[in-house]
């Protein structure tokens, strides 16, 4: 299907980066598209790091990834970009009247006149829990994401993992759920600092070792109890909710397929966000220069740099960049 709407932008990925750049397009007036390849926006800071404090984004002394993402939300919502969620480019293609085309897996074509990158390295996706009666469950009360440890308040909930995402949820949990056991099939856990584990061992988590769910027991309402393993020893768990975290499944961006040059699929950038495709511009995780910080808040500023540089792709005569204390009162006009 093909949308023969010319926007002035398309934004790949909807993460903090891409959620800040949506909102900036408004700044320079710019009809804007904005395609992220999950159901939720917020990258990464909402599927695993949703209750994490972040201190270091201007203006926040702290805030929540949830809170985080929540006030991004809003802030793009209020310059009303079309946004697409659950496609993932897989195509991008620059015509002979230089205007792109973006396809993805739904199998829609877009078309802009620039395209900001703001994509990351690829869109994740967990790992789900290899158990044949998984599939049962999910969606219901067997869950690969943390999202809001609000949602679990006054439940028995279960975690179950080897590395410190896990415990990262489990001690977010403890401040609503009524319960919280952390199960994990090895006998250590995996990429965890030993500071890490001791905060752990402070909290009222169960935590135990060497327990291996082997099989999920519930009903058409869901989950209610896991056969555990423990060394041979056969164990019944009841719970309100399990939480599954092993790893997760990358697919990347197809970069090099779109003719953009990359390092170890990171986009080689100027100081003007540029690739070395003309009227293709990249922000964030996605982009790698000299001295490059990895931090929300740099991505915000590059995403500034990004969009007033395809501003003026598109009007060479435009100014090189704007005042929100003016522009924001012109587009409310």
């Amino acid at each position: 299907m093909r949308n023969d709407f010319i926007y002035d932008v398309i934004i790949i990925g909807g993460g903090t980066t891409g959620l800040y750049t949506s909102f900036y397009t408004k700044l320079r007036r710019m009809t804007t598209l904005l395609i992220e390849a999950s159901s939720d926006f917020g990258g990464k800071v909402a599927q695993f790091y949703p209750e994490k404090q972040i201190y270091d984004v201007g203006a926040y002394p702290v805030a929540t990834g949830e809170e985080m993402v929540g006030k991004l939300l809003e802030q793009s919502r209020s310059a009303e970009p079309e946004v697409v969620s659950g496609e993932f480019v897989e195509q991008v293609r620059k015509q002979q009247n230089d205007i792109f085309e973006v396809g993805t897996t739904a199998g829609k074509l877009y078309m802009a006149r620039t395209i900001i990158l703001a994509c990351g390295m690829g869109t994740y996706q967990m790992k789900p829990l290899r158990l044949a009666e998984a599939p049962l469950y999910e969606g219901k009360n067997l869950h690969y994401y943390l999202k809001s440890a609000e949602r679990f308040r006054d439940m028995r909930v279960t975690v179950y993992a080897m590395n410190r995402t896990g415990i990262d949820w489990a001690m977010a949990l403890e401040k609503t759920a009524k319960e919280v056991t952390l199960l994990n099939q090895q006998d250590y856990f995996l990429y965890t600092p030993p500071h890490v584990i001791e905060a752990l061992e402070e909290t009222s988590i169960q935590v135990k070792y060497n327990h291996k769910v082997t099989k999920l027991i519930g009903n058409s309402g869901g989950l209610h109890t896991l056969l555990v393993d423990q060394e041979g020893l056969q164990m019944m768990h009841e719970t309100d909710a399990l939480l599954y975290y092993e790893n997760v499944n990358l697919t990347q961006t197809p970069f090099a397929s779109w003719g953009i040059e990359t390092d170890k699929n990171k986009v080689i950038v100027d100081r003007a966000m540029a690739t070395n495709v003309p009227g293709i511009y990249a922000a964030g995780d996605a982009v790698q220069y000299p001295n490059k910080n990895m931090l929300i808040a740099t991505g915000f500023a590059e995403a500034i740099t990004a969009v007033n540089s395809a501003k003026l792709y598109l009007d060479p005569s435009a100014s090189a960049q704007v005042y929100s204390t003016i522009e924001y009162h012109k587009n409310r006009g």
